[in-house]
């Protein structure tokens, strides 16, 4: 029945037109790939996909198949997905705002950490002469304690506390000098991320980047966990495989990756979100294609979930 449907369709528009009242026709496919038309749809057909086609055999309308189980989990899965990616989307652009309103090139960014830098170094400075003072003290204090107990005699209590006094200073002075260190660290780390955030967001080819909700998704996501909570190496790789499936990225930042908005019938749209879940981080990737018929059979055929499958061995 299959192979004849052409001809199946043309005998009953024939049919159709030779009657007083041209009615509507629907088409649809069993689970054995053989297709159907009739101008009524039986209960058992009424879940499946259907198109209405017109008396000339125009496809005047489609009704998708209901959704199973499995598909309305991943559907909620995705549902989800877009949320967080709308918070990470909301979360990057207002701190790519405050970026571009503090800064106005690289320049600007190394002039402000050469600033902090020098803060920090005199305090360094400050706390290795104090725990120099303190070491000088509690050998001072010390020689006096053993002097009193060649004698004898009882160690003052003075003496006792003074010590005790010197050798906090040296504590303190010694954990001062491991924080400021750790601030210069902190400090060289966010102003190269700054400014390497500045000049990709003069690369960035869209200044108002979204999340594209209007478009049909692929009900499958890739997921890639991340050994040890390090996702970086794998974020690499997984947005070097977005690129080389011709979705070149609008927006970018650590933990998001958008792609342009599919519009064309074979267009895919791959975009990749990294997400934290209980103690673990995964990469996950999504698939978007265009809101249109022929958008939807991209989604669903063979090709875009071979995409999936190619996704999830990137760790391998």
């Amino acid at each position: 029945m299959k192979n004849n449907s052409a001809l199946i369709l043309g005998t009953i528009l024939i049919s159709l037109c030779n009657t007083s009242i041209a009615e509507n026709l629907y088409k649809w496919v069993d689970r054995s790939g053989n297709v159907f038309f009739s101008d009524k749809v039986t209960p058992k057909d009424s879940h499946r996909k259907l198109e209405t086609l017109n008396n000339k055999g125009w496809v005047i309308n489609t009704k998708e198949a209901a959704k199973t189980p499995f598909q309305i989990k991943q559907f909620k899965e995705i549902k989800e997905l877009q949320k967080t990616q709308r918070s990470l989307l909301k979360e990057q652009l207002e701190r790519d705002t405050a970026l571009l309103k503090t800064f106005r090139n690289e320049s600007d960014i190394d002039t402000l950490a050469n600033s902090k830098f020098e803060i920090i170094r005199s305090n360094i400075s400050l706390a290795t002469t104090q725990s120099d003072i303190a070491k000088k003290q509690i050998v001072l204090h010390q020689k006096t304690a053993a002097r009193f107990e060649r004698q004898g005699k009882q160690i003052p209590k003075k003496t006792i506390n003074k010590l005790r006094s010197a050798q906090a200073q040296l504590s303190k002075s010694k954990q001062d000098i491991v924080n400021f260190k750790q601030q210069e660290r902190d400090v060289t780390k966010q102003f190269t991320d700054d400014k390497a955030r500045l000049k990709s967001l003069q690369s960035l080819t869209s200044k108002n980047p979204e999340i594209h909700l209007d478009t049909t998704p692929h009900l499958s996501l890739g997921t890639l966990p991340c050994k040890n909570n390090d996702c970086m190496p794998l974020w690499k790789k997984a947005h070097a495989f977005v690129i080389s499936k011709n979705s070149p990225s609008i927006f970018s930042s650590v933990d998001l990756i958008l792609t342009k908005k599919p519009t064309l019938r074979r267009d895919r749209g791959l975009s990749l979100t990294k997400v934290q879940k209980g103690s673990d981080a995964y990469i996950i990737m999504d698939i978007r294609c265009a809101n249109s018929k022929g958008g939807r059979e991209t989604c669903s055929n063979e090709k875009t979930a071979s995409l999936i499958t190619e996704f999830n061995q990137l760790d391998h």
